[in-house]
């Protein structure tokens, strides 16, 4: 009988896995603006060396999730409206793209895996859970993504989705909670239509209508216009 080896993660696997998880706690806001990010410290938690780390906060410094300053450390950025409202102007343009570079031709899995999200999301509506939301936006980011054979353009969205995320999950708790959940629910329906249809570039606007719309929320918030 032959022993089964388990393979260890390589390097690309290990950054991908440390970068993800602080990039999750960062837009949760398990670690809210203004956070001090000690290397050494989140080096010693994965159970790295200096090396790597100092890679995944160079990329989430790229990103714009946090600021460096040397001989003083890592922090948190926090989010200004004039930035966010950039960052969300591109969004919608890019989601405008979605089907004119290189789409996908295989699409039951991101059919199934939509379903899936759908089923999760309609029993939330009763109980405010920012966690779980977030984990089935973060998904269906995912599976938008894999609509597109482009490279570049998943990573800029990528990039922009989390820089942008964890604005709207940082006032999610004071919104109509029903309604947020409805509105997912209802894109991911939308988006599962189009599908149906074999219509990516349908996807790609459903995507930018309902960014359009989630900006407009945290813009009235941020303005003071929610009460």
């Amino acid at each position: 009988m032959t022993a089964t080896v388990e393979s260890r993660p390589t390097p690309r696997e290990r950054f991908s896995a440390i970068h993800h998880a602080l990039r999750d706690r960062i837009c949760l806001l398990i670690y809210p603006p203004g956070t001090a990010l000690s290397e050494a410290e989140l080096a010693r938690e994965f159970g790295v060396s200096r090396t790597p780390m100092r890679r995944v906060m160079q990329a989430l410094e790229n990103e714009g999730l946090i600021e460096t300053t040397p001989n003083v450390g890592s922090m948190v950025t926090s989010v200004e409206l004039k930035s966010l409202r950039d960052a969300y102007a591109l969004r919608m343009k890019l989601a405008e793209l979605l089907g004119d570079l290189n789409p996908a031709s295989m699409l039951d899995s991101i059919t199934a895996t939509l379903r899936e999200l759908l089923a999760e999301c309609q029993p939330l509506g009763g109980q405010v859970d920012v966690r779980a939301l977030a984990q089935i936006s973060h998904r269906l980011q995912d599976e938008i993504l894999h609509l597109s054979g482009n490279a570049e353009y998943r990573h800029v969205s990528e990039v922009l989705y989390y820089k942008t995320i964890r604005a709207y999950l940082e006032i999610l708790p004071e919104l109509n909670w029903p309604a947020e959940v409805a509105a997912q629910g209802d894109e991911i329906t939308e988006i599962l239509a189009s599908l149906a249809a074999g219509d990516i570039r349908a996807v790609g606007f459903i995507r930018r209508n309902h960014i359009a719309r989630t900006l407009n929320r945290i813009t009235s918030f941020m303005l003071g216009d929610h009460d």
